[in-house]
């Protein structure tokens, strides 16, 4: 196994897949402090960079595309160290993490957290990227906390999920925020004092921008981290209100996910909280289903609608002159629905619903992944795929469908 030897101050970048055992000295690795006898592993897709703090002997194993390189002089990193120092020696306990995609939001947040941690803080970290969600699964605002530091906050307990239903923050913007701040006063009530905000990456359009200017007024942050060189000076007004404003450079040579990596992520971290899950049947009359047109509106009587319907009618929902109809339907009169009121007619096929991704809880509580297995409307019966096992009250379900192997298939929840 190679042997990678570091002056003391001396730093390294290094490109996973790869596993490091260290044999003598002291690394910091994202302000984790790593003593000898320690190992850790680096994911293909992330970066670790490694800084010695005294002379130090790494045992490092390396495959397919790993790399070790020297830490770039231009390279921002021992910039934004600095930088977290003084917002927390400045007393900042409340801070948001912004930047473009792949600009090192996340390794930025682990350092905030570690840097608190080490500073005998109590924090909490929200991930509120629901597309590369690293504490909870995807699709989910979570805050996740440890009283020891950690390489990636994927290492972090989620203590708290709620569910916005979709991977693209674009159509949740004000759910995002409302759910981040809820998860933050709830932090509060429970005695942490320090909260760091992992953000997504959705800065380069106006939209974008103005989302996180929103997302700002209504978190109250005492201070913000700007990473990237096109949002330099877009978020400096804020200093004028009392913000910390601190702005750096996105990493030199940075690893960019492409599209299918950043899949097979949201992949691994739905199998995290899915895997070997067991199935649980809920009781429709016991429960709340948010999500879908077939539990919105009012139950249609299915013996009024079957003289104009050829097929078979299990269950029917009727909503601002939309029809949904759960069932097997070959065809149907149109003009004479339209006479009941109903101008749109809508068909889901039984058995469309199973591997639909979803979240169970109470209402006004965490939420937990589950994945719909199959709606018996005729036994008022909803069976899921969840390793929650408690009270179940709130149903929400998303427009997203997993694979056998949590690979997202598609996106719209398909009728007739």
């Amino acid at each position: 196994m190679p042997l990678l030897k570091l002056d003391p101050g001396e730093a390294v970048k290094l490109y996973g897949p790869m596993h490091v055992t260290l044999r003598s000295g002291c690394l910091d690795v994202h302000g984790r402090i790593v003593k000898p006898g320690e190992k850790f592993t680096v994911h293909k897709t992330r970066n670790y960079v490694v800084v010695a703090d005294e002379a130090s002997e790494l045992e490092v194993s390396m495959i397919e595309d790993s790399q070790i390189q020297s830490l770039d002089p231009s390279d921002p990193y021992l910039l934004k160290i600095k930088l977290v120092d003084d917002a927390l020696n400045k007393g900042y306990r409340k801070i948001m993490v912004l930047g473009c995609v792949d600009c090192g939001k996340t390794s930025l947040t682990t350092i905030l957290f570690n840097k608190m941690i080490s500073r005998g803080l109590k924090p909490v970290a929200v991930d509120s990227d629901v597309g590369q969600a690293d504490i909870g699964p995807p699709c989910f605002v979570t805050m996740g906390s440890s009283t020891k530091q950690v390489y990636w906050l994927s290492e972090l307990e989620p203590i708290y999920m709620r569910f916005i239903g979709d991977n693209k923050p674009q159509y949740y913007g004000h759910a995002i925020i409302y759910e981040t701040i809820l998860l933050s006063n709830i932090a509060l009530s429970k005695g942490y004092n320090s909260i760091v905000v992992d953000t997504d990456g959705w800065v380069k359009d106006e939209s974008g921008i103005l989302h996180k200017v929103l997302f700002i007024e209504r978190f109250k942050p005492d201070a913000i981290f700007v990473l990237g060189e096109e949002l330099q000076g877009v978020f400096r007004d804020l200093s004028k209100v009392g913000v910390g404003v601190y702005e750096l450079p996105a990493p030199i040579h940075r690893k960019t996910r492409s599209r299918d990596e950043r899949r097979l992520l949201r992949s691994l971290r739905y199998s995290v909280f899915l895997e070997n899950a067991g199935f649980t049947k809920l009781k429709m009359d016991d429960l709340v289903v948010i999500g879908h047109p077939l539990f919105t509106g009012r139950e249609v009587d299915a013996n009024t609608i079957s003289q104009f319907i050829d097929g078979r009618v299990i269950y029917a929902t009727g909503f601002s002159g939309a029809l949904h109809i759960y069932g097997v339907v070959r065809g149907y009169n149109v003009e004479e629905l339209k006479k009941l009121g109903f101008e749109k007619i809508k068909v889901y096929t039984p058995g469309f619903e199973k591997n639909l991704y979803c979240s169970i809880g109470e209402a006004g509580s965490t939420d937990y992944p589950c994945l719909i297995e199959k709606f018996n409307f005729e036994n008022r019966e909803i069976v899921v795929k969840t390793k929650y096992t408690g009270r179940a009250r709130v149903l929400k379900l998303s427009r997203i469908k997993l694979s056998e192997n949590y690979i997202e298939e598609y996106l719209e929840v398909g009728g007739q």
